[in-house]
């Protein structure tokens, strides 16, 4: 097969995404949605542990995240309903995942140490528009920075101190939450997402959600 005959037939199901339907849609549909929310797995554990990372690692999870997310709408067209039964999981798991494994890090092997703060900083949050807080804490041993707390915000000053949670091998940043979740948890919601998320993509791939329709029915036989 040509390159041009294999950029025509992408461009005609480009061009009407909500007819193209494979010989098994339903095990089609249901592969694509899981392998989207394996990839935002993925990327929202990797996120978790490159919490230090330098900006492109950022950047890269961004640009994943949003292809899967894109591709995810598009496999709905023209089914705004199934895209929501898709939506609501694959945000799930965006929120879920880096929290829940960096706090089941720290509930599995975390460790109670007190922390001093001794530098305050604030970044913009284009997100929602407002600030955030980081501080530079030392602990005996190691100094880093904790982002996102409840213990770090505008009335923080160099030289306080409070508890902290962290990992003794730094592959997850530190959290000064008491309560964290652990591995049982986050195993259960992720897996319930990605089920959700498979199932909903099955769903969108029958010929009446895409407005196909029933198949013609075929002549009889006497």
């Amino acid at each position: 097969m040509s390159a041009s005959t294999v950029t025509e037939r992408l461009g005609k199901a480009l061009s009407r995404p909500g007819r193209w339907s494979p010989r098994r849609p339903r095990l089609v549909g249901a592969i694509l949605a899981l392998c989207s929310g394996a990839a935002i797995t993925g990327c929202g554990v990797l996120g978790a542990i490159m919490h230090d990372g330098p900006w492109f690692v950022a950047v890269g999870y961004a640009v994943v995240v949003t292809g899967n997310i894109l591709g995810l709408i598009a496999l709905c067209i023209p089914s705004w309903k199934h895209a929501v039964a898709l939506m609501v999981p694959c945000l799930f798991l965006l929120a879920m995942v880096p929290y829940g494994f960096r706090s089941a890090v720290l509930d599995w092997r975390g460790e109670q140490v007190r922390a001093t703060v001794t530098e305050v900083k604030q970044r913009r949050t284009p997100r929602v528009g407002g600030v955030d807080y980081g501080c530079k804490i030392e602990t005996p041993g190691r100094s880093s920075w904790l982002w996102d707390s409840d213990q770090c915000g505008r009335n923080t000053r160099p030289g306080d101190r409070y508890e902290i949670l962290r990992d003794p091998h730094d592959l997850v940043a530190a959290s000064t939450s008491s309560r964290p979740i652990g591995f049982p948890v986050l195993v259960a919601g992720t897996c319930a997402a990605l089920i959700l998320m498979s199932a909903a993509g099955a769903s969108t791939m029958t010929p009446s959600a895409r407005g196909g329709g029933a198949p013609p029915a075929g002549p009889r036989r006497a």
